[in-house]
């Protein structure tokens, strides 16, 4: 595997909701192991000017002002808390707070300017206006970010890490991401090939025999961690699921494009599925 870190930019995006803290709390950790730079980026919604125009419009200027430097207070209350957390660890940390703006364009602008090898979010976020499901911020971050993207969800630790591989460069990329945290904090990883037969000529032995060659050629590429393989057929997303809910596994790792038994694919509704349905930490690589 390559000895250069994929963790030492590192872009945190918080807003003070618990799923939030989840993931400053594992970003805190990560950059301690991986000496990483952090920033802490906060976004206010530009809902906040925009819902309702015809109330917020009648509202007088000088209200409005104050309501709006009430959501910025806010925004730098989360900011300066985010902070003092990684000040607690040991970690320094750049703060941005953009005022007004969309958040998931935000993050992902900034990402691309600060050149960061991960953005980190929690699973679901409050703002003052509505709550922000992945569906929402999260799924566009991973839609459109042009680095990996780790949502947060219930466990902080990487004891148990499942790669889904496929053979793909992103579905690589996701290994040597899986396999870094699995050397740096000891733990195990599972390859999982999911094989599907969409077409009724091929065997289903045929593609499972494919499938073990993938994992075996993943298997070779991974130094220094306990690795397990598996190969399962049906539905990828299903499979992917239902095999880290049953194995207690505190991250998924896959990439957001692959192979399907016919031709590359964008997989889309296998990632998108995966970040949305999943219990445990996802990363979502590019």
């Amino acid at each position: 595997m390559a000895s250069e870190s994929h963790f030492q930019k590192l872009l945190v995006s918080v807003d003070g909701s618990p799923y939030s803290v989840q993931a400053e709390e594992l970003a805190a950790n990560l950059a301690k192991n991986f000496s990483s730079k952090v920033t802490l980026l906060h976004v206010v919604p530009h809902e906040i000017r925009h819902q309702q125009p015809h109330y917020y419009d009648n509202i007088p200027g000088n209200l409005r002002e104050e309501l709006e430097s009430s959501y910025v207070q806010k925004g730098s209350l989360v900011v300066q808390q985010a902070k003092a957390l990684f000040d607690q660890e040991g970690v320094k940390a750049e703060t941005i707070l953009e005022e007004f703006a969309d958040p998931a364009e935000t993050i992902v602008q900034v990402a691309k300017e600060k050149k960061s090898d991960a953005v980190i979010l929690g699973n679901r976020g409050t703002s003052e206006v509505k709550e922000f499901a992945l569906g929402g911020v999260a799924e566009k971050v991973v839609r459109y970010a042009d680095c990996p993207v780790l949502i947060v969800k219930k466990k902080t630790s990487f004891s148990k890490i499942l790669v889904a591989v496929d053979g793909s460069k992103l579905s690589q990329k996701a290994l040597r991401y899986a396999a870094e945290l699995g050397q740096k904090y000891g733990g195990q990883l599972t390859l999982l090939n999911v094989a599907q037969t969409m077409l009724p000529q091929v065997r289903a032995e045929t593609v499972k025999s494919v499938g073990e060659r993938i994992v075996s050629e993943a298997e070779s590429q991974v130094k220094d961690v306990k690795v397990d393989k598996k190969v399962e057929l049906g539905h990828p997303a299903k499979m992917i699921l239902d095999f880290a809910k049953k194995g207690n596994y505190d991250l998924i790792a896959l990439g957001s494009r692959g192979l399907s038994p016919v031709s590359r694919v964008f997989l889309g509704s296998v990632s998108d599925h995966v970040a949305r349905q999943s219990e445990c930490t996802v990363l979502i690589v590019r």
